[in-house]
């Protein structure tokens, strides 16, 4: 199948329309992955969107945002990053290509999904990206360490997500949730609003929430089913 070119002047001038701040290094690298995203979308329907101006718009623009959220949050130098159902490579192929820190996961059940994502990493450099097919609870058991961030777009609704990721994060880990509403005032014990910020997409507002447990590793621990045994 014929890759659609995008022409790397007007995609520079468009990410700078997204009112982020875009690195000239960043621009072949995106340049790639949209026109693999466009290519591949024809026959697996990836992102809803079709041309690559539009994906740039409406879905990668929330990754330059992010780029910038995770950069105001308190985190290790080189934290260790997951991303729950990655899907297309959004946000973290193109989040990738400005937030660079630590190891970044993007777990994808989805055989064919799992296997474009492969697939754009196999054709872009970016630092310690890694891929990992097959369900959450997999990916989970096979991990020896927590994360100091989890990231996810509409993986699942966010009240089953706080249960899901709780155990899984090392004390002040932050889960990141990309929200079409602003965190809710209360939260269910013992998360916390560590972060948010708002921003405005194709004319519409988004959020970011950053969620922390308030409470001792020595309890989150607790919550954690045979999670720091495995792999030992």
């Amino acid at each position: 199948m014929q890759r659609k070119v995008v022409d790397r002047k007007e995609l520079a001038r468009l990410a700078a329309a997204t009112g982020a701040d875009v690195p000239q290094e960043a621009i072949e690298p995106l340049g790639v992955y949209l026109e693999m995203l466009c290519q591949w979308n024809k026959a697996m329907n990836l992102v809803g969107p079709h041309s690559w101006q539009d994906i740039l718009s409406r879905l990668v623009a929330d990754s330059f945002h992010l780029a910038s959220f995770l950069d105001s949050l308190p985190m290790p130098d080189a934290p260790l990053t997951w991303d729950l159902g990655a899907g297309a490579g959004l946000p973290g192929i193109p989040l990738r290509m400005l937030w660079r820190k630590g190891a970044y996961y993007m777990v994808e059940v989805r055989e064919k999904r799992a296997l474009f994502l492969s697939s754009v990493l196999s054709q872009t450099n970016l630092p310690s990206t890694h891929v990992f097919r097959g369900p959450v609870e997999h990916f989970f058991h096979g991990q020896y360490y927590p994360a100091d961030c989890i990231v996810s777009r509409a993986f699942m609704p966010w009240r089953q997500l706080l249960d899901l990721t709780l155990p899984r994060l090392r004390r002040a880990g932050l889960l990141v949730i990309l929200a079409l509403e602003p965190a809710p005032e209360k939260l269910p014990a013992p998360w916390r609003l560590a972060g948010q910020h708002s921003y405005v997409v194709a004319g519409n507002a988004r959020w970011f929430w950053a969620l922390t447990p308030d409470m001792p590793e020595s309890d989150l621990k607790k919550f954690s089913t045979g999670h720091h045994e495995d792999g030992a």
